[in-house]
């Protein structure tokens, strides 16, 4: 009976996949464990040394120290083997980690005096603002880091079969990061930051043992497919294949809009929420609650949904079911703009990106070069992201007030956003099915751009040749 549900949903799993899994799991479950506990500390120990007030300079400020950081990162990836990136990455952040831990236990630079009260905040505290950045950054990078590495290491049959398991752990790591920190006052916000740089080493120790388990194959540069593992060296390679290559434009416009509409919908609740909760504590209270039904219905659905709806349903169609059932949901916003309705539609649509819509969307770089996955994916996910949520900001800051202005406009604009989502998927996904079935890779000398263009925009002629690929 056991087997059965397994194999109905994650399909031929053998036990190297498994144990595969496993790995990639548990490295998640570590990484987003660390980011959701120093995520969840980061706010009130800025507003505690620095100010809150400071906190939009900062989020405009982390904009430009990750951009920075991402020239360095495409220069590290010349430089270090890609099995190597996880040491040199994660010692560095642990390493400010745990000195920021130092700081905050000074009774002269941290939180509380020798009188046991909390020092004054000043925007002079150079503590608060490299203690945002660092969690900032790292929450950007090193989850990028993680799918290019698990993406480079798998392909699109065992991609289907995991991820759903992989983005589990994930899960589970968000969900144990966020009831560490509420139990801060018990362990002390500086130990939760000793304990955090500690576990930032345990992602190195988890990569080496996976390629003890499963060493990689070294390849002869002129064998088949040696090329596509080359990564090509340059600071701004990266953004050079991002605007090169179609294709790849189109997954930055799905990672891209969604958070769009995301920021606007995130906004419309927050409002909504601290009108209808008047204390700080039942506030906050109001977001814990969010955070543990995202989480848990996040966690849910990738153990017994993610595999099963990508196998069953193809890559393209799944692709499109998300952008559609924002559109559903922003339509029942716009309808009944509601506390309670706004709470359930972010719930909804923040687990389901996840568990279902940020997996499909990595396997689209199984058929691009390790270039694009390393170098452009990180531009994608780092740069691109913020960028998108301070294009959402634009929104909400324009509507912001009376609140009526911001329920209908911010709907309209969130549900043309989703109506060009849901056009840019359906290409996208068509694109992935015949460069699938031809076995081209976008990013080796090959498709011209114009022939890459053609590939998204071209009607559904070959849909008898593709039709075995959507049911595998």
């Amino acid at each position: 009976m056991l087997s059965c549900l397994v194999r109905a949903l994650y399909g031929d799993l053998p036990h190297e996949q498994l144990v595969q899994a496993s790995f990639f799991s548990l490295l998640l479950c570590m990484i987003v464990g660390v980011y959701w506990m120093m995520r969840s500390l980061k706010d009130s120990v800025f507003a505690t040394t620095v100010g809150l007030e400071y906190q939009p300079t900062a989020k405009m400020l982390s904009l430009v120290v990750v951009t920075v950081m991402l020239f360095f990162y495409n220069k590290l990836v010349d430089m270090v083997p890609r099995d190597q990136l996880f040491k040199v990455i994660c010692c560095g952040y642990s390493g400010v980690f745990l000195a920021t831990a130092f700081v905050l236990q000074s009774s002269t630079h941290g939180l509380y005096g020798s009188d046991g009260k909390a020092l004054p905040a000043s925007p002079d505290r150079l503590v608060g603002w490299v203690h945002y950045f660092a969690i900032e950054s790292y929450g950007s990078l090193v989850v990028s880091l993680f799918w290019q590495y698990t993406n480079s290491q798998m392909n699109l049959k065992e991609a289907k079969a995991q991820y759903g398991l992989i983005v589990a752990g994930g899960q589970v790591g968000a969900i144990s990061g966020c009831t560490l920190v509420v139990s801060s006052k018990t362990f002390g916000v500086a130990e939760l930051y000793y304990f955090g740089g500690l576990l930032t080493l345990t992602p190195p120790i988890i990569v080496y043992f996976y390629l003890k388990r499963f060493p990689p194959i070294v390849a002869l540069s002129s064998a088949p497919g040696a090329a596509a593992k080359r990564v090509a060296p340059g600071f701004l390679e990266g953004l050079r294949l991002l605007f090169r290559h179609p294709y790849v434009l189109g997954i930055f416009a799905v990672s891209a809009l969604f958070e769009v509409i995301a920021t606007i919908l995130d906004y419309q609740m927050k409002v909504l929420g601290k009108a209808s909760h008047n204390s700080t504590a039942d506030f906050a209270s109001f977001m814990g609650q969010f955070g543990q039904a995202t989480n848990s219905v996040s966690l849910i659905f990738s153990v017994v949904g993610t595999s099963f709806v990508i196998r069953n349903l193809g890559l393209r169609l799944t692709l499109m079911l998300f952008p559609a059932m924002l559109v559903v949901v922003i339509a029942l916003v716009y309808c009944s703009p509601s506390m309670h309705v706004l709470f359930w539609v972010m719930v909804t649509i923040k687990a389901l990106s996840y568990a279902l819509n940020n997996p499909s969307k990595e396997m689209l770089y199984m058929v691009t070069t390790d270039s694009i996955k390393f170098k452009a994916k990180s531009w994608i996910d780092v740069f691109g992201g913020r960028a998108s949520k301070a294009m959402g900001s634009v929104v909400t800051n324009a509507f912001k007030k009376p609140v009526s202005a911001l329920m209908l406009y911010g709907s309209l604009i969130s549900l043309a956003i989703a109506c060009g989502l849901l056009l840019v998927t359906s290409l996208l996904g068509r694109a992935f099915e015949r460069l699938s079935t031809t076995e081209q890779l976008i990013g080796m000398d090959g498709p011209s751009t114009d022939e890459e263009v053609q590939s998204l925009t071209e009607t559904d002629e070959q849909d008898d040749a593709e039709a075995p690929l959507r049911k595998n």
